[in-house]
């Protein structure tokens, strides 16, 4: 993807006050942006435990901690209202045109009354959705970084504190080495803790039980597709969770460390991680939900899969056969359908897609097809945050028709699924953005840690070979962890 240019600006350079909020900002070196993280809590740690990482394959990088201004998906606020309150940020927001200025966050995968945050769950800390202008932020772009605090317009006279601290971050930023004891490791951040020493190992893994059992598992597989042979259903999508306990509590330091391993096994993902209160919820996702760049809009259709393999002979013969899978085929055609029928009413018209490539992870291979639109110069493009809701829940995490698939989830499963595949990303003042699914994720929870996994049930699925996939999925996570 084309990332916007982040334009150099003195770190002594500030815009006059106005209603609204103002940006200080300083250069940085470049590095990855969990690096950010870990420094900025312990130099900023009056400003957490709120945070995130957006890390994309080949893309911008971007982190930030602390709260500007948030929004939340509750009581009655939809996604639309949001985007329209953004925008009044935005335009109150002085010198945001300068930076890369954003809002991350994420919703959850059924915020309805019977989903997410209808009562007491895992979730709590994250509830339906929220999207976060950071208070403290930093982006890369290739080789050049930035730092950037937003205040308060009516707080000018602390501008000048915050540039002195901004470069003393940028000074950290720049350092090599590790961290010691003299940075803090054996502090505390809110009910946020660190690693006890940065290059020891992550938390272990004392145990870990299947949520529900396998066998209970396999049951509610075949009592869906039981609801699909019914012809009730062309598609739906059963996940289950493994609960990790660890011997310690999982921390920023924890989240660093499995940021770089995820992202040198998983190279073409986007790694993404949200820290609300005590939580933190990460992963490395294959799967992009949505992007808008002006007029041009992306999606894709990932569906159907195939465990993957070393060998490049035999890898071949896995795609072949995943090519020509009547099961992996339907499964992803009914994806494919539902989101060109989405964004042909959503933007006018689509391309069709070509048939399935291939996409080839670690240790599982997917049909992938990529979906675009170019709008017309006399079209107005939607606001990104409507074509999250346009599109979300797609079928490959949901099933199809959408609303009967919710239904049978809400009656199979007796876990919420929290923001474990619903969309997470980011937009900006003009409403372009990028969203992901957050699929191959964890969220961890102090001593405990969740995983989620989920595989698409059809006509020709075999419970046994389903329950298999998921365990693939889950060793995204866990093969980093090791």
């Amino acid at each position: 993807m084309t990332s916007p240019a982040v334009r150099p600006r003195s770190g002594r350079e500030t815009r006059a006050p106005r209603p609204g909020l103002l940006t200080v900002a300083a250069e940085a070196p470049a590095v990855a942006p969990e690096e950010f993280l870990r420094r900025a809590s312990r130099r900023f740690r009056e400003l957490g435990p709120v945070g995130h990482l957006w890390s994309p394959s080949g893309g911008m990088q971007c982190a930030g901690w602390g709260v500007a201004r948030r929004f939340e998906i509750a009581g009655g606020v939809t996604l639309d209202q949001i985007a329209v309150r953004a925008s009044d940020l935005f335009r109150g927001l002085a010198g945001g045109g300068e930076l890369p200025l954003r809002l991350f966050g994420g919703l959850a995968f059924d915020p309805g009354p019977d989903g997410a945050g209808s009562g007491a769950s895992d979730w709590n800390e994250f509830g339906s959705g929220s999207f976060v202008l950071p208070r403290l932020g930093y982006v890369a772009d290739g080789d050049a970084g930035h730092l950037y605090a937003v205040i308060d317009a009516t707080a000018v006279a602390e501008a000048p504190q915050w540039q002195r601290r901004l470069r003393r971050l940028a000074e950290d930023l720049d350092l090599t080495g590790g961290f010691g004891s003299g940075a803090n490791g054996n502090g505390h951040l809110g009910e946020l803790p660190e690693a006890v020493n940065s290059r020891e190992a992550l938390p272990g893994i004392l145990r870990s039980l299947d949520r529900p059992a396998a066998s209970e598992w396999l049951q509610r597989v075949e009592e869906l597709r039981g609801e699909v042979l019914s012809e009730r259903l062309q598609k739906v999508v059963a996940a289950r969770a493994v609960e990790l306990d660890l011997d310690r509590p999982f921390g920023i330091d924890d989240l660093a460390r499995i940021a770089g391993r995820l992202r040198h096994s998983m190279p073409t993902c986007t790694f993404f991680a949200f820290l609300r209160g005590g939580s933190i919820f990460f992963g490395a996702t294959p799967e992009l939900l949505v992007r808008r760049r002006g007029r041009r809009i992306e999606t894709q259709a990932l569906a159907g899969s195939i465990a993957s393999n070393p060998s490049p002979a035999r890898r071949r013969k896995l795609e072949r056969r995943l090519l020509e899978s009547r099961k992996d085929r339907l499964e992803h055609d009914v994806v494919v359908r539902y989101l060109v029928e989405r964004l042909d009413q959503s933007c006018g018209a689509v391309a069709p897609p070509d048939p399935p490539e291939v996409r080839v992870l670690p240790n599982v291979m997917h049909l992938e097809t990529p979906i675009r639109a170019a709008l017309p110069e006399t079209v107005e493009p939607p606001h990104v945050l409507g074509l999250v809701r346009a599109l979300h829940p797609t079928p490959a995490v949901a099933g199809r028709p959408t609303a009967l698939a919710l239904a049978a989830i809400r009656r199979s499963e007796d876990r919420d699924r929290g923001w474990y595949a619903g969309p997470v990303g980011w937009f900006d003042g003009r409403g372009d953005g990028e969203f992901s699914v957050a699929l191959r994720s964890c969220l961890a929870t102090r001593r405990r840690g969740l995983l989620y996994s989920g595989n698409g049930i059809v006509a020709d699925s075999d419970p046994a070979r389903e329950l298999a996939e998921t365990n693939l999925k889950l060793d995204a996570i866990l093969g980093a962890w090791g």
